[in-house]
């Protein structure tokens, strides 16, 4: 109990209910309701997916258009959703009694418009019917695991979307119901945790006879146990009511002293998520789950088990169950509702923790006059590009506007650009500047729209006259991510045998890695992130593709991410991570009204990498690449060239104070570095950050940059 009260308490999400889509009258919109009767949830590949005691099964998008198909004749109790494949697996019922059947989904094929049904099998442990408790899947699709009431664990191995390719046996008998199940990977070895009300089990499912090993005497209730992410070192975490507990494939691990019936357990980001009762109840009760009809209040926490500190924690009424999709959690409610929690940005967080000073005066919520003269009860169109990504960055940027401006309204227009229409081809290749934003700012122009959502690492260094880049957004992570083919879980680039090839649409990417890992091959990729992501899935083209880790957390997909790259591997391209508002120029009104979402530091990183990439004359035609650091008003800037095999490069780093005081700027609030205007940002310090760019390209062409630049467009012209 001491160790529970010791821990500070943060407020690290917001929590809001999630309403319905507005009408076309754009009134307030009523709470989203789930369809009664819903048994089972899970969530993955960009859909809420539901089971209900009719034998529907209902997929909820981020649209919040609910669509549904009947799997069985009865009931569906148990769903997973593969978070690496468009495939789901379910168990339900098509007849009366213990006849519980395994159905494996494939949800990017249909037959006579429902998900194609690859395979059908009983759940019958040994010939003799049993209630089944919890199931699991591997990623790479050759495991299922699944737990009954009898204490079985029934193992298939092979291709688990077919009944040819794959074999099944008992793997594990025992006196006690299995509560929970999860496989572990760990380079090539694979091993599935079983916990029981009553014990917790290690199975090694690389070696023949696949041996075992008991890790403990206790165990849990349903729903109580989960795997960590590689964070916390893929551990099996198991929560009693008075400890949780933590076990490698081999030992225990730390302890936790988390009071308080455990009726949910998952794991988000790094965080552990425990909803428990309020009062104690006997362990035993634990297995056959909460009461439908007890109405008690039950508590949420969000733990920080690494820094010691509950980030979050909240009371709801009956949890049916809590997911975690594009980028949030969702705590679903027996009364049908949704309830959203949003992480706070990294800079609040921080601020919460007395662990960062302001930087200006731009993290002040602005309330600007503009609510109350031109700008009132005015439509405010925002473009964007029609990808989902796109979308997801627009979404949250008219978020964030829509809470600071609560009288304007906001409508989104989406649009297909140059880059999104030619997928055949090479970015480096096709020789077009704008390629993902002449056709918005076209439309900016003809003010068809007010203002443009953009990825800045895709706005050129120059914008055409009259346009400027009005709000740089709070940085996300800008490194690069490696994604592993399936059959590649757990490794690392250095890891992966000779000759593995890698995907990339970036020749930033390709000339640093070429350099780094030259035992791999390299080759190109296109289309957006689903696309990329696909390709990788369903076909052995590629063992890993390299990503921007900002584009796979915003999409909810960081479990994708199986290595980020360090600056020591892979500089970042100029002004990646980060969002750009654009604007027309002399539109005065939108301007005050976008910079409230300015983020200083990223503002003066991001003006020093676009000065030092304008002044080299660079592009994505050329390999560039940046690493920017802003610490104790000093910003440091780290770049590089190189040429496309990496063999020739030239790298530097140089730095220069920022920590000018906040002044009347005069004539120069409007003054444009590299394309940005930052009214509330120092002019002085935005003009060091340029100064700081335009000197290390100097730098760096001194020292013969402008040849392997040269070179390399003459080669990338010439392919």
């Amino acid at each position: 109990m001491a160790a529970y009260l010791q821990w500070r308490r943060f407020v690290f999400f917001d929590r809001e209910t999630v309403k319905e889509p507005a009408g076309p009258d754009g009134g307030g919109a009523k709470p989203f309701a789930l369809p009664p009767g819903i048994t089972v949830c899970d969530s993955g590949r960009g859909s809420l997916v539901f089971g209900d005691m009719e034998g529907q099964i209902w997929f909820l998008p981020r649209s919040l258009q609910l669509s549904s198909f009947q799997a069985y004749k009865l009931r569906v109790t148990h769903l997973y959703q593969l978070k690496q494949h468009s495939i789901l697996a379910s168990v339900g019922e098509d007849e009366e009694g213990i006849n519980p059947l395994v159905k494996v989904w494939n949800l990017e094929k249909r037959d006579g418009g429902n998900p194609l049904c690859t395979r059908i099998f009983p759940a019958i442990p040994g010939n003799k019917p049993t209630v089944v408790s919890c199931i699991t899947v591997h990623e790479t699709l050759n495991f299922m695991a699944i737990g009954f009431a009898d204490g079985s664990v029934v193992l298939t191995k092979g291709d688990i979307t077919r009944d040819r390719h794959s074999k099944t046996q008992i793997l594990h008998e025992g006196n006690y119901p299995v509560t929970g199940l999860a496989f572990r990977q760990s380079g090539k070895i694979t091993h599935l945790f079983v916990v029981t009300t009553e014990n917790i089990q290690s199975y090694m499912l690389s070696v023949k006879d696949y041996p075992r090993l008991e890790l403990d005497t206790h165990g849990c209730g349903l729903r109580c146990s989960t795997l960590s992410d590689p964070s916390q070192d893929l551990q099996f975490i198991v929560a009693g009511n008075e400890c949780v507990y933590l076990y490698q494939p081999d030992e225990r691990g730390p302890c936790f002293a988390f009071e308080g019936q455990k009726l949910i357990v998952h794991w988000y980001r790094g965080y552990l998520v425990i909803v428990s009762k309020d009062r104690k109840s006997s362990p035993k009760s634990e297995f056959a789950g909460s009461d439908p009809q007890n109405s008690d209040k039950q508590i949420l926490n969000v733990y920080d088990l690494c820094n010691k500190f509950i980030a979050y924690s909240s009371v709801f009424d009956d949890v049916v169950d809590v997911l975690a999709e594009w980028g949030s959690l969702y705590v679903l409610t027996r009364d049908g509702k949704i309830h959203a929690l949003q992480e706070k940005d990294t800079q609040t967080k921080l601020e919460a923790l007395g662990l960062e000073k302001s930087i200006a005066m731009e993290n002040k919520t602005l309330r600007s006059t503009q609510d109350e003269n031109g700008l009132k009860n005015r439509v405010i169109r925002v473009g964007t590009r029609k990808s989902q990504l796109a979308r997801i960055q627009t979404d949250s940027v008219v978020e964030m506007l829509r809470k600071r401006y609560l009288s304007l309204h906001f409508e989104i227009v989406a649009m297909s650009t140059t880059g999104d229409k030619i997928l055949d081809t090479a970015l480096s290749k096709i020789g077009e500047k704008s390629l993902f934003t002449k056709e918005l700012e076209n439309a900016l122009e003809r003010n068809e729209v007010d203002l443009v959502v953009h990825s800045l690492k895709d706005l050129p260094t120059s914008l055409p006259p009259g346009f400027t880049i009005g709000a740089i957004c709070k940085r996300e992570n800008p490194h690069d991510a490696v994604v592993f083919h399936p059959k590649n879980y757990g490794k690392t680039l250095n890891s992966l045998p000779e000759k593995s090839v890698i995907g990339t649409s970036s020749l930033r990417r390709a000339a640093q890695l070429k350099r780094r890992f030259p035992q791999l091959e390299f080759r190109d990729i296109r289309g957006n992130l689903n696309t990329r992501l696909k390709k990788l899935d369903e076909k052995d083209d590629f063992s890993a593709i390299i990503l921007a880790a900002a584009g796979l957390r915003r999409m909810g997909w960081e479990n994708r991410i199986g290595q980020i790259l360090n600056p020591e591997d892979c500089l970042y391209a100029v002004g990646q991570g980060a969002l750009a508002v654009e604007v027309r120029a002399r539109d005065e009104e939108i301007l005050d009204m976008v910079s409230a979402l300015h983020d200083a530091e990223t503002v003066l990183c991001c003006i020093a990498e676009r000065a030092f990439m304008r002044h080299l004359e660079g592009g994505c035609s050329v390999p560039v690449a940046v690493s920017t650091m802003l610490k104790d008003s000093q910003l440091y800037l780290t770049g590089a060239v190189y040429s496309l095999d990496g063999s020739d490069s030239l790298k530097d780093t140089m730095q220069t104070g920022v920590n000018y005081p906040q002044q009347n700027e005069g004539p120069n609030d409007d003054t444009q570095y590299v394309g940005i205007t930052a009214k509330k940002i120092p002019s002085h310090a935005q003009e060091a950050a340029e100064n700081l760019g335009v000197e290390l390209a100097s730098l760096l062409l001194s020292k013969g940059a402008k040849r392997i630049l040269s070179v390399a467009r003459q080669l990338n012209d010439a392919r």
